[in-house]
Parts: structure tokens; sequence; C-alpha cells
């Protein structure tokens, strides 16, 4: 059965005692986090035992008048139970931002898959894994819901942006038997990549221009972002400066990716055919091209039923070389690996 963590701006199904998060955002503002953990079983991982940190923001009038106690933080909470397995089991922790079309409980299944697919038992490194989700629509409305995903996705990434601070500053510790050597790995898929470019924003500006780094390893899975995204300081040029390596997967037959350049609007996706630029992008980051093993109806969602993706992913997490990658064969021409 496995345990994923989760933070998210959703709001949630009822005030006391939620069990579930909805398609808009929390009541409290678009920037406001609950956290918490979820224990998934079942044969498909959609059966859920949700669990809501709880917290407590006492003012100082509370504290001191009425004698309350001090604030509770359900960050904390959380992640004080991450930073436990992290030093339990040298295990590293794994971040994922879902796409466009997904439903709360639908991400916790992605977590639930993405640590199932990653442990120890299945030849992995075995990781803890961290849900972002962010109020997509979870509806089959194209035209609108892409939108409304598109929209709430932007607005989503200060949220991110202030959970990831909280977690980074957490693991680090405010002494050395506290702070954790392991390691913070993220994986975006579809349009969470445009959650992660607003959030790249806001993380940024908070740092004030010094951004200190967080990621080792990125994965930026079937990127509903344009293929110009490394150009631009305003679009993910900055997130080189927040991992070790960046790994553009992608699909030139991902149909998803054609549906949102031609009937969207979009530039063409970085998910598509990589970098607009593929030979100007930094070196830490990998252009990894899927095409020729992936088809059907894994062609978007390849980084969780592709099991040659996913082994690709697992050498990566393990901390090998790009070019000692077994599977790969590197093209010059267009500086990238063509997985085999």
């Amino acid at each position: 059965m496995p345990k994923v963590y989760y933070g998210t701006n959703r709001k949630p199904n009822r005030k006391k005692s939620p069990d579930d998060f909805g398609i808009g955002f929390s009541e409290d503002g678009l920037a406001n986090l609950r956290f918490g953990m979820a224990d998934v079983s079942g044969k498909d991982l959609d059966e859920f035992d949700i669990y809501i940190a709880p917290e407590r923001l006492n003012t100082d009038y509370e504290r001191k008048v009425k004698g309350a106690g001090g604030s509770v933080f359900g960050s904390v909470n959380v992640f004080k139970r991450v930073r436990e397995k992290m030093l339990a089991y040298s295990r590293d922790t794994l971040v994922f931002v879902h796409g466009y079309n997904v439903s709360f409980r639908e991400a916790l299944t992605s977590a639930a898959r993405l640590k199932q697919q990653f442990s120890t038992s299945n030849g992995g490194p075995g990781v803890n894994v961290v849900a972002f989700s962010w109020p997509s629509d979870g509806s089959m409305m194209p035209y609108i819901a892409y939108g409304n995903d598109r929209q709430d996705a932007a607005a989503s990434g200060p949220a991110f942006a202030r959970g990831l601070l909280k977690l980074a500053d957490f693991l680090r510790g405010s002494t050395a038997e506290e702070a954790c050597d392991q390691r913070l790995h993220l994986v975006a898929h579809s349009m969470g990549n445009y959650v992660l470019r607003h959030t790249v924003q806001e993380y940024v500006r908070q740092a004030a221009g010094r951004p200190p780094r967080i990621f080792d390893q990125v994965f930026l899975m079937a990127a509903d972002e344009d293929d110009d995204a490394f150009e631009y300081d305003y679009k993910l040029k900055p997130l080189t400066r927040l991992a070790k390596r960046v790994n553009v997967y992608f699909n030139n037959e991902d149909r998803a990716m054609a549906v949102s350049d031609k009937t969207k609007g979009n530039p063409d996706r970085l998910g598509d055919d990589g970098p607009r630029l593929p030979r100007a992008i930094p070196g830490k980051v990998s252009l990894i091209d899927v095409t020729p093993v992936v088809e059907g109806l894994v062609e978007h969602s390849y980084f969780l039923d592709s099991p040659r993706v996913v082994a690709d992913m697992t050498e990566v997490l393990r901390g090998k070389a790009p070019d000692a990658i077994g599977g790969r064969q590197y093209v010059p021409e267009t500086n990238r690996y063509r997985l085999e």
C-alpha cells in the first residue's frame, strides 16, 4: 500500500474533516496550501485513506490573552514525516506536479504509481513522493476546461513556489542533526510544466534574483510548454539555476501536443520535439527523444506507462551521467538522445 504525501491549493470538499479536494481554489486564497498524506490501495490504486494535517494559526492576542499555544503548521507536520523517511531509509524525495484534466484523487493515483515504479522491489532506488495538486478541471469539456486549466496553472505558481521554499528550508534543517543530505527531485507532466514556469518566476522573485539550488534531477515530461522556454528569463530559463540537471523527455507523435499546438493556438510545444534551438541550451539540460519506444495509449503518459522510459528515468535518479545510460543513442546534429 503506497503512502504518498501532498500539498494542494484546491478547495476542500468540506470545512471540517474533509476527505477530498475539488476543482476550485481554496477559499483562503490562491496561494493557500493544505498538506497531508494518503494511503493508496486497490488493484488500480484508486482507493484512498486521505489524512489532512491539522493546522492552528494563533495570533499574538490569542497566545498572550487567551493562553493559546503556538501555531501548528500542516506543512511542518508532513515535512517531518518526509524527513524521517529520508533519514531512516537514505531515500530521496520526488515532487510530482500533474497536468491538465486531473482530479485530486487521480493525482494521488499517479503519485502512488511513481512511488511503486521507483521502489527497491522494482529495481529502483526507492523514493518518497510528494504530489502538488493544483485545481485542474478534471473535465472532458476540451476547450473550456483547457482554457480554465491554463489560467489556474499560471495562478498556482506562487502556491507551489511557497510550498517548495518551505520544503527546502525544512529539509536543510536548523541544526546539523536536523539537516537531511538526501536529494530532492521533481517530475512535471504536461501542463504541470506551465505551473512550473510560474513557480520558477515566483521562486526567483522571492530569492531576490539569487535562488539557491533546490533540486538534483528535474524531469520535464511531455511538457505543454513553448519550445522556446529555455530562451527567456520569464519562462523556464532560470530553472537551470534551481537544479543540478534538467531532463526534457518528448515524443513527436504525442497527439496531445499536436492538439495543444494547433487547436489551442499555442506555439510549438517543448513536449513535441524538444527545444526550438537544441544546440543553444545550457549544458546541464539533457534532451531525450522517446518517440521510438512509445506508441498508442501511452504516447502522452509514457512517464507512467512505458517501461522503457521508466527504466531510463530510474538510471537518471541513480545519478548516472547522461552519456553512461544504456539504451540511448546520441544524435549530434540535434543534441539529443534517442531511446532504443
